[in-house]
């Protein structure tokens, strides 16, 4: 709905051998993202400046930044592949990631800002050296970071309130988790 916008960033990655066992590779973004004109965005709840028609709950998003576009993101990654003997592998993969704040909300509402953070995730296994089989432990989001991917007001919570407040529901991305995975290839 916006009339006009200017997105321009600058991405860089790179992967680099260190050894026949050692891989890392890793990237990282700018994003610059502004509304140049958008005069009919949502208002959220309580929003006193920028409104355009009050009645229509519009407001002037002109200026601002889009919802999920972190101005800085990276990923930096480690694989590591070793033969223990010469019938078993071991694999073992590390990476983080980063992101810079974000807004979580398509009404812009600074309320729904979602701190920077670093993730990290890690994989370890162990595997036949003729690929027939593997068993790995994987662990996700291992610092157990609280991330938010999404969120916006509950419809008719302001007015269930009386106008006094309003309530807001949101998606957050899976907290730390560990699993066991088993591969057979026949």
């Amino acid at each position: 709905n916006a009339a006009k916008a200017t997105v321009q960033g600058l991405e860089l990655d790179g992967r680099w051998a260190l050894t026949n066992s050692l891989t890392v590779s890793g990237g990282l973004s700018y994003l610059d993202f502004e509304f140049d004109s958008y005069k009919n965005g949502q208002c959220y709840f309580g929003q006193t400046e920028s409104v355009v028609d009050a009645a229509n709950d519009t407001c002037d998003f002109s200026g601002q930044r889009q919802a999920a576009t972190p101005e800085w993101t990276a990923n930096l990654s480690a694989d590591y592949e070793v033969e223990i003997n010469e019938h078993l592998n071991f694999r073992a993969v590390v990476d983080a990631i980063y992101s810079d704040e974000y807004l979580t909300s398509p009404t812009l509402d600074p309320r729904t800002v979602q701190d920077s953070y670093v993730k990290f995730n890690a994989r370890v296994a162990v595997a036949s050296s003729d690929d027939k089989w593997e068993v790995a432990l994987i662990g996700k989001n291992l610092t157990d970071e609280q991330i938010l991917t999404y969120s916006s007001e509950v419809p008719l919570s302001s007015t269930l309130t009386g106008g006094a407040g309003t309530a807001y529901y949101g998606f957050y991305e899976r907290p730390r988790s560990l699993a066991v995975q088993g591969t057979v290839r026949f």
